[in-house]
């Protein structure tokens, strides 16, 4: 009982630091996946970043491969990426041209991961080196429909997982090619990104563009990439419920509750209090 006399507070220090960081949390921070998030940035957070959790294993090529080919009306046909891979510097890349018979040309889609940020060029810099102009940059909000999961429903056999209509945002780049001056090519990209934080190095981006009209509206295009990404955005991400922390639940059971509360509250203050008390 020495060592508890001469110790106690440090120890009861510790038992409160432990307290007020499990009551101040939410189950989700505790129990649930490793969140991530999509964004509009690439080197910073913005107001556009929204918290999700991945269903795929964007680290992996293989498993990467397992995207469905068929979305919807889409049918996909994949790229060797083999050679592009190595020219960018990535460590996963997936490339398809999803075709649809309510479209008369096909839809391109990207994956790329590497785990070198300082290598990573994004498409503002991709699409220039390639020869193409920059002609409008902005952002565009997609609807997309998704499960909104808790920690309950992932740790519950019983629990069912609800789906809520969403919208995320999106770049947009349009982008020309010129000969002779004259525009021989046009197209619209939409594209985000997948941030772990600033603790992550890994650089996960995903893009689709498609081929518009040389000249005049690009709307019609531009509706069909966002329901592409409605069709996609299912099968590689969900969204978190919004969760309460753990010192408000506890206080909605009532007068058990609150007496929960106050007791894990008492017992490190009694910890710290103890020499008082032997003494005493």
């Amino acid at each position: 009982m020495k060592f508890f006399e001469e110790y106690s507070t440090i120890i009861g220090l510790l038992t409160l630091t432990f307290v007020i960081v499990v009551l101040f949390s939410t189950p989700s921070m505790m129990f649930a996946k490793s969140i991530t998030a999509i964004d509009t940035e690439l080197a910073r957070t913005s107001g556009d970043a929204m918290q999700v959790r991945t269903k795929m294993d964007l680290g992996s090529n293989e498993y990467m491969n397992t995207f469905p080919t068929e979305l919807g009306h889409w049918k996909g046909s994949d790229y060797d990426t083999t050679n592009l891979a190595a020219g960018l510097g990535a460590d996963v890349m997936l490339m398809r041209a999803y075709t649809s018979p309510e479209s008369y040309q096909p839809l391109f889609f990207l994956i790329v991961q590497s785990d070198n940020r300082s290598s990573f060029h994004p498409p503002i810099v991709c699409y220039p080196a390639l020869g193409y102009t920059i002609v409008e940059e902005g952002k565009e909000e997609v609807f997309v429909h998704v499960k909104n999961v808790g920690w309950e429903e992932e740790f519950s056999v019983y629990g069912k997982s609800e789906e809520e209509n969403t919208s995320i945002s999106v770049k947009k780049l349009v982008v020309v090619k010129e000969a002779n001056g004259k525009i021989t090519e046009r197209r619209v990209v939409l594209y985000f990104y997948i941030n772990r934080g600033f603790t992550s190095n890994t650089v996960t981006m995903l893009r689709v563009s498609a081929l518009a009209p040389l000249s005049g509206s690009y709307e019609g295009v531009l509706e069909i990439e966002k329901e592409f990404l409605n069709e996609a955005f299912p099968h590689m991400f969900e969204f978190e419920k919004k969760d309460r922390l753990v010192i408000c639940r506890l206080m909605d059971h009532g007068l058990l509750g609150w007496l929960f509360v106050i007791v894990s509250f008492m017992i490190p203050i009694l910890i710290i209090c103890y020499p008082r008390f032997a003494k005493g």
